[in-house]
């Protein structure tokens, strides 16, 4: 399992969603101010995974929709394969 520092991750979150950026899978803009299980909510996406390799740093991060994402894991995609890091 990776070790992730909780504190870092908070910081991180705050300040993608400081800027508010549309979700970088899907393009559409983002209600920041929806509850966090909303399929439409703001989360932070690793554009590579952690999993595989990819690091914990906000270099590696983006904003993207709950739906998208949980899409994403559901099917077993790697989307990291069809964006440019």
């Amino acid at each position: 399992m990776i070790k992730r520092n909780t504190a870092t991750r908070d910081r991180d979150r705050a300040r993608i969603a400081r800027d508010k950026p549309a979700c970088h899978i899907c393009g559409q803009a983002i209600d920041y101010a929806l509850p966090h299980l909303d399929p439409m909510s703001f989360v932070v996406d690793h554009v590579i995974p952690l999993i595989k390799g990819g690091p914990d740093a906000l270099a590696n991060k983006k904003a993207a929709h709950r739906r998208p994402r949980v899409q994403q894991q559901e099917a077993g995609t790697d989307s990291s394969s069809n964006r440019q890091a």
